[in-house]
C-alpha cells in the first residue's frame, strides 16, 4: 500500500509522524478482523521467508466488502459498517500523518465514483477495498491468487461482478485477468493541482450469457 500513489496523497506526514501512521493503520485492520464487523472478509497468502528463514511471513493482503451477505439478510435498508468512520470516532480525523483535505477529497470522490459505475448493479456485488503484497514478494503470483479467490466467490454465490477502484498499480492486473474498464477517476481538492487518478473496473460473473472463465 504505501508503494501506491494514493498512500502518499493522503499519508504525505506518515514518516514525520510514524507513530500516528502505525496507530490508525493498525486501527483500521483490527476492524476488517474484528468478528463482529462481518461485512468484511480478510484473506491472506504465506510465503517463505526470502531471507532464508524457514518461517512463513504473511506476503500478500486482500480486504473484500462482503455486505452483501448482511443485505440479503436484514433487506436493502441495511446500513453497512464502516470501519473508517469508526477510526475517525477514534481520532482518525485528527490524525497527524495525513492531509486530511487530501483524505477527505479521496473519501468522498471513491463514494461518488462507486455510486455512479457501480450503483446501478446493486448490492449483489463484492467489493475489493485492498490487495497489497510485500516488495519481497511481488511477481509470485499471490495477487492473482487472491483476485481468482474473488472470482471464484461471485460465481459461486451467484454474484453480478467484482468492483473495484484501481490504482496504477493494479490497472494491469486486473486488465490481464479480465477485469472490465468502466471509467477514470480524477481525485483533486479544488484550487489544488495535486491529484491521483483511479480507474473503475468491474469483473462480470456473467458475460454475454455465459460464466466468465476463471
Amino acid at each position: 500500500m504505501p508503494l501506491d500513489p494514493q498512500w502518499d496523497y493522503r499519508f504525505p506526514l506518515r514518516k514525520e509522524f510514524p507513530e500516528d501512521h502505525y496507530k490508525y493503520t493498525r486501527m483500521l485492520f483490527e476492524y476488517f478482523l474484528d468478528p463482529s464487523f462481518d461485512d468484511w472478509t480478510v484473506m491472506v497468502i504465506e510465503d517463505l521467508d526470502p531471507a532464508g528463514s524457514e518461517k512463513l511471513k504473511i506476503a500478500s493482503i486482500s480486504v473484500w466488502d462482503v455486505s452483501y451477505l448482511n443485505k440479503r439478510k436484514n433487506g436493502l435498508d441495511y446500513v453497512p459498517q464502516d470501519p473508517n468512520r469508526e477510526v475517525d470516532k477514534r481520532g482518525g480525523s485528527t490524525r497527524r500523518d495525513a492531509n486530511q483535505q487530501h483524505f477527505n477529497a479521496f473519501r468522498s470522490g471513491q463514494a461518488k465514483a462507486y455510486q455512479k459505475y457501480f450503483g446501478g448493479i446493486g448490492p449483489e456485488q463484492l467489493r475489493l477495498q485492498i490487495l497489497a503484497t510485500l516488495p519481497d514478494f511481488q511477481r509470485r503470483g499471490h495477487a492473482t491468487t487472491l483476485c481468482r479467490w474473488g472470482m471464484d466467490v461471485i460465481r459461486r454465490g451467484s454474484l453480478k461482478d467484482i468492483s473495484v477502484m484501481a490504482s496504477p498499480m493494479g490497472y494491469h492486473l486486473y486488465t490481464r485477468l479480465g477485469f472490465d474498464h468502466l471509467g477514470t477517476v480524477i481525485i483533486r481538492v479544488l484550487g489544488e493541482e495535486e491529484k491521483i487518478t483511479l480507474q473503475a473496473m468491474k469483473y462480470a460473473s456473467v458475460v454475454d450469457g455465459e460464466s466468465a472463465n476463471l
